[in-house]
């Protein structure tokens, strides 16, 4: 027996072995991809390393604790014998699974790990490859030999530090399926073969058909793959596997249900059952930590305000269970929810004093800082007396994305240059997501190099606002505006009561963010005094009108092949745009780029008036009657609305010539956002040579560029799916991307090129066609909105320009547009450069800018007086 027992120590030791070596796989993996150490021990990460590691401590107390049980049960029977006979004589993993599945309520436990074990495998091979995650058969090795709980938190792990890379795969090849669901098969055996012959041919079984699909990893994205034979899309599998596993836990249920005797309880009888026996308290404590473990990852998930939502869920669930079994008297409950009600609004409210008392204390700092003291004693001179410094204007201006390099951004820097030029003790506060990635020094020289705006860094300061990705478009995957707009909330509160966050006496949304507006005005008090640059109304009812139609639009998604998914989106628009339009009440001077968007927010401002909600917050039309009335108002203290026209600095452009001859070239300027519709502009430009295919090649040659900015990862893989769309048209040779180009490189191609294409549907004004025009370019635009109602209009009697709607309308338009007479094309570009001048100068706008300015100033003033 000495070779046996030799052989079977071995057998025990390796069976360590392969433990530490799956561990050290694991962890390979998931420091892969240029992770380093310290970063197991940040944020979801190091919280799942820590629930693997109790979930280990847990089920390893046991199973040690199973192992000095059975050697003791061996050696009760064989009193002779050592350690080496009972490794040799003791089957130990079939004895542990005999134990576990042995009787109804033990079955019950055990199958839910089971059946988790083949949902587990499905996605670690799906998700390792969309995240690039190596060594993926590890993890599932990790759960067979240690814990699937264990291997369940170090993959979640992995997942947080690897971020999706891939599309796919989104569908399982058979041969991937077939033996996740045949693993079924020796689940629903175990209970009867426990203590059978053919108990360990279906743990066997079931082991390798769980561990055979993970050697086999997926290859790229095979989206398309997913109609064909021999693949099942992962939505069917996950249907399937899980439909599989409820039919299982009904039947192990059923069972269990039905062996308890009477009058015993479900809950105490499991209780029981999981401390029955070391392997059984090892594989039940498995399941819990399992579910433990997945609660946290759903409640964890998602954007901070739905991992509140979901926190609170699971505790009241959680709380509600506690109390049931407990028996906790719910009548004292009700009794103690108004009191706590109650502490937390004087809670609340008492944060928000102090919050206030902070802010005052780091606005006197900041300005001390910046060399414009407030209320502070000046030492007088021979020639002077001493004095008191009074107290200063502070004026702050919202707008995340200041450093985009986009016409809105011009509107932004256009305003604190008029700013600092008429205020000259003023301090700037600028809200922006940019800082500190990027210097204030940085992103002046970008503002100088890009608009020509010189500025006075002196009296400038940045708040920064580490959140912004919760107001972008990329971070909502369901309800996009309204998650952007919560997000705005967010990040309204980083601004405004963060480490770094300040406010002044004004408060400047120029970014077109709504809902910042009510949550300025609870957290700052009825002090300041807030305004708005409307760029585009976040909400308008051309967008439900394309909704309620089911036409396709950036904003309709999938809506407009479904009717039911449409009317859950029109009621969605409908509660939204109730919202928004009451947020905007807390304005109280708007000035919109275009009388378009002035249209709009005057109708939704007319709304807001007569609804339930503003009357509730005293914003609705009889309040502010009734305050009139009593002359604690006035009418020219409700919100106003003006179109003020956004500054185009059209003087480089201007000076452009060569007017008359002009290269067979398009543009296209704007940033790589969605909503400006690119893919227009190529589909156009190949509807235009399948029409003309002289316009491909040759002396009628005709080229695109597409310029503008990219502001993130996903600006940059839309840009990289427009090549792929030219590449794809067959038009590759004749599409130009520019990306981020100097402003000089912009004006040059301005003046080299003939049309200017904007396709973007209600373009709310459209600065980059005003570009077009100013530079001798003629302007085809979408016909809708700014550019069909302010700026592509006839000027002193002349056209200026074309209008389109779709890819062949953009084709025809481009063909009539080259196909001109000289004379005729002089006549347009002459006009449409004379309307750019004189209508949508810089001057203007900082004339119309200055309105505003002064009747934000003299509300301040006022209040100041003591007065509202």
């Amino acid at each position: 027996m000495v070779g046996a027992e030799v052989l079977a120590y071995g057998v025990f030791v390796s069976y360590f072995l392969f433990i530490f070596l799956s561990f050290g796989l694991v962890f390979r993996s998931i420091l892969s991809g240029g992770n380093k150490v310290s970063r197991l021990f940040e944020g979801k990460a190091f919280f799942f390393l820590r629930t693997g590691l109790g979930a280990l401590l847990c089920t390893w107390y046991f199973m040690f604790q199973f192992m000095s049980w059975s050697y003791h049960d061996f050696s009760y029977l064989n009193s002779s014998s050592g350690i080496g006979q009972w490794l040799v004589k003791t089957p130990l993993f079939e004895q542990a699974w005999t134990v576990v599945c042995g009787g109804p309520s033990n079955w019950w436990w055990s199958s839910w790990i089971c059946t988790w074990t083949v949902i587990f495998t499905a996605i670690v091979w799906s998700e390792s490859a969309r995240r690039g995650i190596k060594y993926p058969y590890a993890y599932m090795l990790l759960g067979q030999l240690v814990a699937i709980s264990v291997a369940t938190a170090l993959f979640l792990v992995a997942m947080s530090l690897h971020p999706r890379i891939n599309a796919g795969p989104r569908s399982a090849p058979l041969y991937i399926a077939f033996p996740l669901a045949m693993a079924f098969v020796p689940i629903y055996l175990l209970p009867k073969h426990a203590g059978t012959d053919k108990f360990m041919s279906s743990l066997l079984w079931l082991h390798g058909a769980l561990l055979l699909p993970l050697t086999t990893p997926p290859i790229g994205d095979n989206a398309s793959t997913g109609r064909q034979i021999g693949f099942i899309p992962f939505p069917a599998l996950y249907t399937v596997l899980t439909g599989i596993a409820i039919s299982i836990h009904a039947q192990a249920t059923t069972t269990f249900l039905h062996s308890l005797p009477k009058h015993q309880a479900v809950i105490p009888r499991l209780i029981k059952t999981i401390f029955s026996h070391p392997a059984q308290a090892s594989i039940s404590l498995d399941v819990i930590w399992v579910f433990a473990i997945l609660i946290s990852w759903f409640v964890l998930s998602g954007p901070t305000y739905l991992r509140l939502v979901k926190g609170a869920v699971v505790a009241a669930c959680a709380g509600v269970g506690v109390a049931r079994y407990t028996g906790v008297n719910w009548g004292l409950i009700a009794s103690v929810v108004p009191i706590l009600i109650l502490l937390s609004i004087g809670w609340g409210m008492m944060t928000l004093q102090s919050i206030r008392t902070k802010n005052g204390v780091k606005r006197k700092e900041l300005l001390a800082k910046m060399g414009l003291p407030e209320e502070e004693m000046v030492m007088g001179t021979e020639s002077k007396p001493p004095s008191k410094t009074g107290k200063r204007l502070v004026v702050g201006f919202w707008h995340p994305y200041c450093n985009a390099g986009g016409g809105g951004e011009r509107v932004l820097w256009t305003a604190i240059r008029h700013v600092q030029k008429s205020e000259k003790e003023t301090l700037v506060l600028v809200y922006s997501g940019d800082y500190p990635a990027a210097s204030k020094e940085d992103i002046l020289v970008k503002v100088n190099d890009r608009f020509q705006i010189a500025l006075d860094s002196s009296r400038l300061h940045f708040i920064p606002l580490p959140s912004r990705h919760y107001i972008s478009d990329t971070y909502w995957k369901r309800f996009t505006l309204l998650g952007q707009s919560i997000g705005s909330i967010i990040l309204a509160w980083e601004g405004l009561c963060g480490n770094e966050g300040l406010w002044g006496d004004i408060f400047i949304d120029s970014m077109g963010y709504g809902f910042t507006l009510p949550a300025v005005r609870f957290i700052t008090g009825g002090e300041i005094a807030i305004g708005a640059y409307v760029h585009y109304p976040t909400v308008s009812a051309d967008m439900v009108k394309r909704v309620r139609e089911r036409s396709a639009g950036v904003e309709n998604g999938g809506a407009a092949k479904s009717w039911l998914r449409t009317k859950v989106k029109l009621l969605y628009y409908h509660i939204f745009t109730s919202l928004y339009s009451v947020s905007l009440l807390y304005t109280e001077d708007i000035m919109t780029n275009s009388s378009w968007t002035q249209a709009h927010i005057q109708s939704l401002l007319t709304a807001a008036r007569s609804s339930f909600l503003a009357s509730i917050l005293l914003k609705d039309e009889m309040t502010l009657t009734k305050r009139e009335e009593r002359g604690e108002s006035t009418k020219d203290d409700r919100a106003q609305c003006q179109v003020v026209y956004p500054p185009c600095d059209t003087r480089e452009f201007m000076k452009l010539g060569g007017l008359e001859k002009r290269k067979r070239e398009i543009v296209s300027l704007a940033q790589f956002r969605p909503e400006k519709d690119h893919a227009k502009q190529i589909y156009a430009l190949s509807a235009l040579f399948d029409i003309h295919p002289e316009y491909r090649d040759g002396d009628k040659r005709i080229s695109l560029t597409l310029m503008g900015g990219v502001r993130d990862a996903a600006d940059e893989a839309r840009l990289e799916g427009l090549r792929v769309l030219a590449k794809k048209l067959g038009i590759e040779n004749n599409v130009e991307f520019l990306a981020n180009a100097p402003y000089p490189e912009i004006v040059r191609r301005l003046g080299e090129a003939s049309i200017g294409l904007n396709t973007m549907m209600d373009e709310h004004f459209g600065i980059n066609v005003v570009e077009f025009m100013a530079a001798g370019l003629i302007p085809i635009v979408h016909a809708s909105a700014g550019p069909l109602l302010d700026i592509v209009v006839p000027y002193n009697g002349q056209k200026t320009g074309f209008h389109a709607t779709d890819a062949q309308s953009f084709a025809e338009a481009i063909h009539n547009a080259f196909s001109l007479p000289s004379k005729e094309s002089l006549k347009i570009r002459k006009a449409a450069r004379a309307a750019a001048s004189e209508k949508f100068s810089e001057a203007g706008f900082e004339k119309g800018f200055d309105r505003g300015w002064q009747r934000l100033k003299g509300l301040v003033s006022r209040r100041r007086g003591g007065y509202e």
